[in-house]
């Protein structure tokens, strides 16, 4: 893994203590500890805003298996739990792409056919 910036590195420290769904952090506790280890006097904090980015990041880039539920964030840690964040990130998708036909006013599965051949074209 390519080194990664502080921001990344002490978020993915905090995330090590919390393996697996039912360990999950909450996003605000996510924040303050992050701001804690980061600026232990905080001159400007760091938001939760950034920190969700941050972590975007570390799973497209980094690839790490970072996971979320109502309870907060989690490093997964079975092939069940990863299998439920990308069913999860599956369904978001779909969710988006048919708002997203709706507005455009093409059927899903038109829509979707039209996708792939952008999408494979680049």
């Amino acid at each position: 893994m390519e080194s990664l910036k502080n921001l990344e590195a002490a978020i993915l420290r905090i995330l090590e203590g919390y393996q697996g769904r039912e360990n999950a952090i909450s996003r605000d506790a996510l924040v303050d500890c992050v701001n804690d280890d980061i600026r232990p006097i905080p001159l400007f904090p760091i938001s939760d805003r950034t920190i969700r980015k941050t972590i975007k990041h570390l799973i497209t880039q980094h690839g790490v298996a970072i996971g979320s539920c109502h309870d907060g964030y989690f490093m997964a840690e079975t092939s069940d739990e990863i299998e439920a964040v990308c069913r999860y990130y599956d369904s978001y998708g779909l969710s988006s792409l048919f708002v997203s036909s709706k507005l455009r006013k093409i059927e899903m599965r038109d829509y979707l056919g039209q996708l792939s051949i952008k999408f494979s074209n680049q």
